[in-house]
């Protein structure tokens, strides 16, 4: 069992609590908010108690009390349900009890006790259909309450609408590919559509949903885009190079990049190892196939066909890239400059390039043993740089690089969309 100072390892869920009711065990004072808590979200609480429900709970339709169970005799009654709460004052029948909902595998909550928790009740934010929940494990209540009350300032209470509307619209969007829909969701979600569907003026964001689908695909291609990771400190990313990867749908990156600014890219994201092309470089353990031997630069710039259009691609450039990365960035920097025939054929038309790659946050100056070849742009600049921009080659992915684990081509598929 975990004492209440060591770390719990949680993972966030929501608990569907509108077919089978929740229980409460215990006392009904001590449980009096849990149970108004549940009844926001399910539509019966079974209620299992020594002493009699104060009477405003009493007489609620929506709480059916277990008259002649007491809670002793309550574990019958724990398998199958979604969540238990209890609290009956007794320490070692709590303790009882929490034992045999976690035997049953049933989440249970014991508040002020965290070591017989395997669930907790966190601070919660609700728009609905949109639900925010806000947990510190039990360690520290009153920080999720401060941060609940920031983040509902920052949420107009008509927010959870935008959920509400963009489900409605699925039908309308379902003939986009996956790249043009999310696209359009994110235009709609940052743009003025969101105010009119916000304040429930639906009829003016049809109207601009349905000039959002029509402008869809117009001159519109899959894109590169290479966001700076200096030496691998996501606390060093711009906002924008954030965003970016968030954005992705295919990342190429090193073998050494750092963890956490892969966590930052979507779950559905294609994650790819871009081979470093150094003497004597071994594939690392979770990418058997690659072959360094050969053109692994013509071979992954190869692969860039087929994908649709809207197709978002980041590639993450470290302080110190491989020759295969610096090879990559050095071809598609060609395309800004009318460098671009070396591409090879089966990329598209209406190729176009931005003026520089997406900064870090902090300055980092050209690195000692940046590879020479590499345009001045892509070099490192400090913030006496304005110019610096984005970089985005309009072009297209082969689909092997998408979904597969098949590890063709140099560039092998590390993570496919789950």
């Amino acid at each position: 069992m975990k004492t209440p100072n060591e770390r719990r390892q949680l993972f966030p869920c929501f608990i569907a609590v509108d077919e089978v009711p929740p229980l409460v065990i215990g006392n009904v004072a001590l449980l009096e908010a849990k149970i108004r808590l549940l009844l926001k979200f399910a539509p019966l609480v079974d209620l299992v108690t020594d002493l009699r429900p104060a009477s405003r709970l009493g007489s609620d339709d929506r709480i059916r009390v277990f008259e002649d169970v007491p809670c002793r005799q309550a574990h019958d009654l724990i398998a199958g349900r979604p969540l238990v709460i209890l609290d009956t004052g007794d320490a070692a029948l709590n303790a009882a009890l929490s034992a045999a909902a976690k035997e049953a595998g049933v989440p249970v909550n014991v508040p002020d006790n965290t070591a017989l928790c395997s669930a907790y009740l966190g601070s919660i934010v609700d728009r609905s259909p949109v639900l925010i929940a806000i947990s510190t494990a039990g360690a520290a209540p009153v920080l999720g309450q401060r941060i609940r009350a920031r983040i509902e300032s920052m949420l107009p209470a008509g927010f959870g609408r935008l959920a509400s509307y963009l489900d409605r619209r699925r039908a309308d969007l379902r003939a986009l590919s996956p790249a043009r829909r999310r696209a359009v969701q994110h235009r709609i979600v940052d743009g003025p559509a969101a105010d009119h569907i916000i304040s429930g003026d639906e009829v003016a964001a049809d109207r601009q949903l349905a000039r959002l689908i029509a402008a869809t695909g117009e001159g519109e291609t899959a894109q590169v885009k290479i966001v700076d990771i200096g030496g691998g400190d996501p606390g060093l990313l711009s906002l924008r190079g954030v965003e970016t990867i968030r954005n992705a749908d295919i990342i190429l990156h090193e073998a050494g990049t750092t963890p956490a600014i892969i966590d930052l890219a979507r779950r559905e994201a294609s994650l790819v190892i871009v081979p470093s092309g150094r003497a004597g470089a071994q594939a690392p353990a979770t990418d058997p196939t690659t072959d360094p031997v050969g053109d692994p630069v013509g071979d992954i710039v190869g692969d860039l066909a087929g994908v649709g259009a809207g197709t978002q691609i980041v590639l993450l450039l470290p302080m110190l890239p491989s020759p295969v990365m610096a090879g990559l960035v050095e071809q598609l920097s060609g395309l800004g400059s009318g460098l671009g025939s070396g591409l090879g054929s089966g990329l598209g038309s209406g190729l176009g390039l931005a003026d520089a790659v997406i900064p870090a946050a902090m300055p980092y100056g050209t690195p000692v043993g940046m590879p020479p070849g590499l345009p001045k742009d892509t070099r490192r600049m400090g913030f006496q740089d304005p110019a610096i921009t984005d970089m985005s080659a309009n072009i297209s992915v082969g689909p092997h690089l998408v979904g597969s684990s098949s590890g063709e081509g140099a560039a092998s598929h590390v993570g496919g969309p789950s």
